[in-house]
């Protein structure tokens, strides 16, 4: 058995099983000093994203067809007598998407006239971003699930953009976002029925 002490980083090692506690200590040590050459140590890890919606059931509808996301699981909650909801949690590799049905006063968010309003015009968290292989055949997908283009795609190349990369050594994860290559960032922008801000991104 291992326990740990939080208030003086003290790791106890309880030898009950010897071999198997010993084994144990060092598989994390081995994991803790990779962890730690990867600077990651204590880093506060991106559980979900969250956005409210009119109805959980057809934005679940919306993001299965319009963006493949699959689902985790749908719940009822029920936190006071007068007050009952849903909410679904949708997936796509390690990502984590929650729906949560808004209050019958919520209001939708006014539609951008542009992309540059669209990222740049409120303060907050402004959109969705999702990777894709295929921009074209992801477009055509969206439009096909209900969802409308704002503006029209375009490109990011490094040739039209200034980019200082500050990682050293990024997880392989997210090593593909640090610069366009050769071939151009192509990105489309569309709102999804309850007008939420949804980026497609062809890496």
């Amino acid at each position: 058995m291992v326990r740990t002490h939080a208030s003086f980083n003290v790791l106890t090692v309880t030898y009950h099983n010897s071999k198997m506690s010993v084994a144990v200590l060092r598989a994390k040590e081995r994991k803790t000093t990779m962890l730690n050459a990867l600077g990651v140590v204590f880093a506060v890890r991106m559980d979900h994203v969250c956005i409210t919606v009119r109805d959980v059931d057809k934005s679940i509808e919306f993001y299965s067809k319009g963006l493949g996301l699959k689902v985790l699981r749908i719940s009822v909650l029920n936190p006071s007598p007068e007050i009952v909801y849903k909410n679904a949690y949708m997936y796509s590799e390690s990502f984590l998407l929650e729906l949560i049905t808004g209050e019958s006063s919520a209001t939708q968010q006014q539609t951008p006239e542009s992309w540059e309003k669209t990222m740049r015009g409120s303060l907050g968290i402004t959109h969705l971003g999702m990777r894709v292989r295929d921009l074209d055949a992801a477009v055509n997908r969206l439009k096909a699930a209900g969802a409308t283009m704002i503006g029209e795609p375009f490109r990011v190349s490094k040739e039209t953009t200034k980019i200082v990369y500050v990682a050293g050594k990024p997880l392989p994860k997210i090593g593909y976002a640090k610069k366009p290559s050769r071939k151009p960032w192509r990105i489309a922008v569309f709102k999804d029925p309850d007008g939420i801000i949804v980026e497609l991104v062809e890496r």
